[in-house]
């Protein structure tokens, strides 16, 4: 996780081992390209007619559901804006044009910085990219790190922001998204749910620090590589590389959106260009010395590369700029040759008309304007629109996530809060401190499809399991973490008796069952919480959940009898409904009527504030209390997206979100828990690992 200190600045494609092949571009003088960008077509580069439209980027008119701007250009046919058609391996290939890599870099001086391959490898090559990284390779210094860092939580910042809107104009399918970052997982139907979900998702990712390995699931995608130019002010080129070094180009920008309600809504956008296009844009780019952001991605290797462009990167930017040359480039042999460029181009900036492409002109306008304003010369050229410059505040856009947030979550029907009494709230008799668990040792440590073997086995028995070494050992865990529980525990308020064998465990839960803030509180010190789970004999499991569902249904009833925002006819209701409710102590009798579906009909009728505690329609009696307990048994639960919500809106819940009916019918029907630790929550197993060695609990993030 990162500190707020390192958020000042600084995942479909990742980092399977890299081939370690250096690019074949040499470095070359920048005034000097004997491999053209046109050298397919003519020796000189060729002057792009006003009367022409090469821009490649246009939208799919049947995938954007936003109007754009009335004042930007159409633009001609190319890739989809929508992910519905987009995939990081689409190109389309010009009819006997293929080019390979180096007529790409050569007349940039470019050559690649392999990065580490640890799933994260965009995130470090856009860094070795931007920063004009010299050396052929990226290693993770302490300093290159939080570099990475500060960069990839300000993309993910923009992402966050960015994400309701985008979903509008169909930019993101957040149920399509959510099913490719869990694909064991069935994702929320409803698309409300599902934008909460992935924005979650996004803000676990957000403070991953970049040196962490990831699955290949969560490897960075389009939205990503948009988000990245978005955060640059300017395109990203992505050079797409297959096994025989051919090459082709994606470009990614970002462009205004006009939004139903008038609202201008600006996100990235872009795909594959032909490759036709892709020369004729690059050419135009080398003739004005504006040295693009490439990246390189290897298809073949799943890996991306940075690429550096030595000193030339350095000169390309100091011309135009007076100001930058003199305060950093006096140290440059080329120094005095550029400030006399300058003085050149200043001077008969006046007298050359921008837009025709010649070498004469391309000389005036290299010493009179500085690279950004080059850049807008290059769009003007080839008839697109200008890129808005201006720089995000970063931070003010970070100040506002948890904001939308709590928006995201209330416009899906899941915002609320726990309605707990002083009566019903836990009294816990230990000195647990929030947020800690007990610590596993190095041994503790489980292979995850090892663990879900384990946790689906039919029964918890090592003399009959492949793993039965690794359960002993994990069984261990929870066992010492339950004697240092005690241990912790204030007299009077602790277990009688050990808790090693089946018999003492059984009998250790049915004592805590009649004081269920002490079995919360021991859940939540456990570092395998559902391991234990799963030990406990159905019978016990469901009564557990039955009188945990029961105590949040007179909790809630309780609850809006101190609310001042009831009315009076709605506190007599509620009154009277839980004296009926209470009369037998929580028995049978006094479950049924609490969870009274008509009852909470009419409750909603009188008081539309009023949370619904009933047992929704379809679910059995055993999956609802099932759901009703692994908010206390689920390392990850508070991680997930719904970790968050009111616990009375459990049937809410489980309607919104098909993984949770899923894992209630495993546990239920077949005793298998797997589903469990795969709760979407951006948590990797290895990251829960490291998590649970130092002794932590799993945390939500914004």
């Amino acid at each position: 996780m990162l500190d707020d200190e390192e958020s000042v600045l600084s995942g479909y494609v990742g980092s399977s081992a890299p081939s370690c092949t250096p690019s074949p571009a040499p470095s070359l003088d920048s005034t000097r390209f004997p491999y053209s960008l046109a050298s397919t077509q003519a020796s000189q580069p060729t002057n792009m007619p006003l009367g022409s439209n090469p821009e490649p980027e246009q939208e799919a008119s049947r995938h954007d559901g936003c109007p754009r701007r009335a004042t930007e250009r159409d633009l001609t046919a190319g890739p989809t804006l929508s992910q519905d058609d987009f995939s990081i391996e689409k190109t389309e290939r010009a009819p006997g044009m293929p080019q390979q890599l180096p007529v790409f870099l050569i007349p940039f001086s470019g050559a690649l910085t392999e990065v580490p391959a640890n799933g994260q490898c965009a995130y470090a090559a856009l860094y070795a990219s931007a920063t004009a990284t010299t050396e052929p390779r990226l290693e993770f210094t302490s300093d290159v790190v939080k570099g990475i860092n500060i960069l990839k939580r300000s993309v993910y910042t923009l992402m966050m922001v960015n994400l309701a809107n985008d979903i509008a104009c169909h930019v993101i399918d957040p149920r399509r998204e959510l099913q490719r970052l869990y694909p064991t997982q069935p994702p929320p139907t409803d698309p409300t749910v599902a934008t909460e979900a992935l924005f979650s998702h996004y803000a676990h990712e957000r403070v991953r620090t970049a040196n962490a390995h990831i699955p290949s699931a969560f490897w960075a995608g389009p939205e990503v590589l948009r988000a990245m130019a978005q955060y640059l002010r300017e395109p990203l080129f992505v050079l797409d590389v297959d096994a025989n070094n051919d090459a082709h180009v994606q470009r990614y920008f970002y462009k205004d959106y006009v939004m139903p309600n008038g609202d201008i809504h600006e996100t990235g956008c872009g795909g594959a260009m032909t490759d036709a296009e892709a020369k004729a844009m690059l050419t135009q780019y080398a003739s004005l010395h504006v040295m693009p952001v490439f990246m390189v991605l290897k298809k073949h290797e799943g890996h991306f590369y940075g690429v550096r462009h030595g000193d030339v990167s350095t000169k390309w930017h100091a011309e135009g700029d007076a100001s930058f040359t003199r305060n950093h480039c006096e140290g440059h042999d080329w120094y005095e040759e550029v400030l006399t460029h300058i003085k050149y181009g200043q001077r008969n900036a006046a007298s050359v008309d921008p837009l025709q492409s010649d070498d004469a002109t391309n000389m005036v306008i290299i010493g009179a304007m500085e690279r950004r304003d080059r850049l807008d010369v290059v769009h003007d050229r080839l008839r697109l629109p200008r890129l808005d410059r201006v720089p995000y505040d970063v931070t003010i856009l970070a100040n506002g996530l948890e904001a939308e947030a709590d928006r995201l979550r209330q416009v899906a029907g899941l915002s609320g809060n726990r309605l707990l009494t002083a009566e019903t709230a836990p009294e816990s008799g230990q000195d647990v401190s929030t947020g800690t668990r007990a610590p596993i040792t190095s041994y503790g440590r489980a292979e995850q499809p090892t663990m879900l073997r384990i946790l689906d086995s039919i029964r918890l028995e090592p003399e009959i399991l492949a793993d039965r070494s690794k359960l002993r050992q994990l069984l261990k865990e929870n066992d010492v973490a339950i004697t240092a529980w005690k241990r912790r525990t204030q007299p009077g308020h602790s277990p009688p008796g050990g808790h090693s064998s089946q018999g003492e465990f059984d009998t250790m839960f049915k004592w805590l069952l009649a004081r269920r803030d002490q079995l919360h509180d021991m859940f939540a010190f456990l570092p395998y919480p559902e391991l234990a789970a799963k030990r406990v004999p159905t019978e016990l499991l469901l009564r557990w959940g039955a009188l945990e569902a029961y105590d949040m249904q007179v909790s809630t009833l309780r609850g809006l009898l101190a609310d001042d925002t009831a009315s009076p006819s709605t506190k007599e209701y509620c009154r009277t409904w839980l004296a009926a409710a209470t009369t037998e102590g929580g028995s049978q009798r006094d479950r049924v009527m609490a969870r009274d579906t008509q009852r909470w009909t009419r409750l909603a009728g009188l008081h539309r504030a009023a949370p619904d505690g009933s047992q929704p329609l379809g679910v059995g009696d055993a999956c609802w209390s099932t759901l009703h307990i692994l908010q206390y048994v689920v390392w990850v639960w508070p991680a997930t997206p719904w970790g968050q919500t009111a616990q009375i809106q459990l049937g809410g819940l489980y309607r919104a979100y098909p993984v949770l009916r899923q894992a209630c019918e495993e546990i239920t029907e077949h005793g298998k828990w797997s589903a469990t630790v795969g709760f979407p929550s951006g948590h990797t197993w290895a990251a829960r690992l490291d998590s649970m060695e130092a002794s932590l609990a799993a945390g939500h993030q914004y």
